[in-house]
């Protein structure tokens, strides 16, 4: 993957040598700043930036890359994301004040381990010239290690299992690496019958999802205030692993055998209580199908969604399913969040920056029968998909996804996002940029429960390339108590 990002840097910063730049002609469009007549009043803290709008692209482009990722999940994995851009011209009074007329993202990807993800999102901000915002989304996935580290306050604890080199009854011990966690999980001994037996899937599942999204949105206040509301399908089948051969399983001398899945994390919570406690359900090998209700008020001051320098973004959304919807489960999840974004030093003529973001974020989630997999994300209505917790790639990068989990959630993103160098390719704008990064967070068994303490915690530091502004390439690495993570991604987390 490293690799690949020094071949891409490598080839823009050769294509740069043989271009020139041309974003100086584009500075009448400063001038047509002046002239333009809006349908209705945008506020100017909306305004696109100078070095935006004299550096935005006009017209149809598109942009993607095909991605090649490692994951210490799933092993190696091919695909790539396709976006489609409308931005319409200069002369196009929405063209100062918004990253694009419409937009369109593609994306298709399959690892090693069989896990399948496939989407289409559609975007389109003041539509027909008008107050409003559509947006439509349907995703496809597929996931043969999907992952349960348990629910509830305890999930914060360091990670636990007895220690199978000493046998199939050894002590219990404590892991400080994760990988060490897992390898010791992979070890095979002896069952009943004289069957091998092993626990490589103990905090995975099977998991299956198609979801289908439509989202309406109207601006008021000059379009800093945006008032949201949708409908959400979703499509949920899980399998578990008990019992079934596993993949991989060792003897302790390193010799691969054959051997069987002990109970895993997810069967003996469900059976011992824990999923009672919290009004789980859905864990089911057929389609579950969850009807849901959103809505959301948003404070918005950014000047470019995509990629900003300015601004604060603040939101309350919420979700309800019940069953006079036609859905199967019942529960109400709500989620509020605040960002920060300020840039505190400009040079080059403004087009290189330093920017802080910050995102702070609180979500819970309660109701009579909750569908179990709601709970892995704090249910944003700004993005599709919301924001997966808490772990990964776009929560706290250093620890595993879903490593810390509960009714409650806490995460807090801190960055700051230097732009060093930007230049044209091609009839391409490039920038580039390095994101040192601070994530943290911790989780509750609810709201009454809620005490300033148990925060997990991660350092990392990331490379940003932004393609034509609507598109941010991301690579990050983060650290943890846990061990280190590589994610490679589109958008920056937040």
């Amino acid at each position: 993957m490293k690799k690949l990002l020094v071949l891409f840097i490598t080839v823009i910063i050769h294509s740069f040598l043989l271009a020139q730049t041309d974003g100086l002609k584009n500075a009448d469009r400063l001038a047509i700043l002046d002239t333009i007549s809006l349908p209705f009043e945008i506020s100017e803290e909306k305004r696109l930036s100078k070095e935006d709008i004299l550096t935005k692209k006009e017209g149809f482009f598109v942009t993607g890359l095909p991605r090649f990722e490692f994951d210490p999940i799933r092993g190696f994995g091919v695909g790539g994301n396709v976006f489609f851009f409308q931005n319409k011209t200069k002369e196009d009074p929405f063209f100062y004040y918004t990253p694009y007329r419409y937009s369109v993202n593609t994306e298709f990807f399959v690892f090693q381990n069989g896990r399948v993800k496939a989407a289409i999102n559609l975007d389109v901000p003041y539509v027909f010239n008008s107050k409003w915002r559509f947006r439509a989304d349907a995703v496809f996935w597929e996931d043969p290690n999907a992952q349960y580290w348990g629910i509830g306050r305890q999930s914060l604890n360091r990670l636990s299992f007895a220690d199978k080199s000493e046998g199939q009854d050894g002590p219990v011990r404590q892991f400080n690496r994760v990988n060490a966690y897992e390898d010791n999980l992979k070890i095979a001994v002896p069952g009943n019958g004289g069957r091998m037996q092993t626990d490589n899937h103990f905090n995975q599942f099977i998991q299956r999802e198609k979801l289908f999204n439509l989202l309406g949105e109207r601006v008021e206040m000059g379009g800093k205030l945006r008032l949201m509301f949708g409908y959400e399908m979703l499509f949920t089948a899980f399998e578990d692993y008990t019992g079934r051969i596993a993949e991989t399983a060792f003897l302790p001398n390193g010799t691969e055998v054959e051997a069987i899945q002990r109970e895993t994390l997810v069967n003996r919570q469900k059976k011992d209580g824990t999923w009672d406690r919290f009004n789980l359900a859905g864990f089911e090998d057929r389609f579950q199908f969850t009807s849901m209700l959103a809505g959301a008020i948003i404070y918005d001051t950014r000047d470019l969604e995509p990629d900003p320098s300015k601004g604060i973004f603040l939101q309350y959304s919420h979700e309800y399913s019940a069953p006079w919807l036609g859905s199967q489960f019942n529960f109400n999840k709500f989620m509020l969040q605040g960002q920060f974004i300020h840039t505190f030093h400009r040079w080059k003529n403004d087009r290189n920056r330093l920017t802080f973001a910050g995102l702070a974020a609180f979500g819970h989630i309660f109701g009579p029968r909750i569908n179990f997999i709601e709970m892995w994300d704090l249910s944003s209505q700004a993005e599709a998909g919301g924001i997966l917790v808490l772990g990964g790639g776009r929560s706290v990068r250093g620890f595993r996804e879903a490593r810390f989990l509960a009714p409650t959630v806490g995460l807090v993103n801190l960055e700051m996002r230097a732009r060093l160098h930007d230049f044209n390719a091609f009839n391409q704008h490039f920038a580039l940029g390095l994101t040192p990064f601070y994530d943290f967070g911790t989780v509750w068994e609810g709201i009454r429960d809620v005490q300033v303490n148990n925060f997990r915690g991660a350092p990392g530091i990331g490379g940003r390339i932004a393609w034509n502004q609507s598109t941010v390439l991301r690579l990050d690495y983060a650290q943890s108590r846990e061990g280190g993570q590589f994610f490679f991604g589109f958008g920056h987390i937040f």
